[in-house]
């Protein structure tokens, strides 16, 4: 007796998933790039604001500038590891 076991079912090849169209190049550890939002956390005051730039210092980390979205809020640059929340700025898909 064979050990081969035999199939009914015909089974087609899986679809092959389309490219995923690339945003932005991330830059920093928590992938953060300009034009996204994120909420920072300095010295216990949370508050949000939109990425302008980011730097890397000569000691390896990364420094972000930024524009918070409240005008009462003086802080315009932030480390990536006071950053508690991230909405990235999504791509608009091509029109054909």
């Amino acid at each position: 007796m064979s050990d081969a076991q035999i199939s009914f079912l015909q089974f087609d090849d899986p679809p092959t998933p389309a490219p995923a169209a690339r945003g932005p190049q991330r830059l920093s550890s928590k992938g953060i790039a300009p034009g996204d939002v994120v909420e920072v956390d300095k010295k216990g005051r949370r508050f949000h604001a939109v990425v302008i730039s980011l730097q890397q210092r000569e000691s390896g980390r990364f420094e972000l500038e930024l524009r918070p979205l409240d005008n009462r809020i003086s802080y315009r640059v932030a480390s990536v590891r006071e950053v508690v929340g991230l909405w990235r700025k999504a791509a608009l898909p091509q029109r054909d």
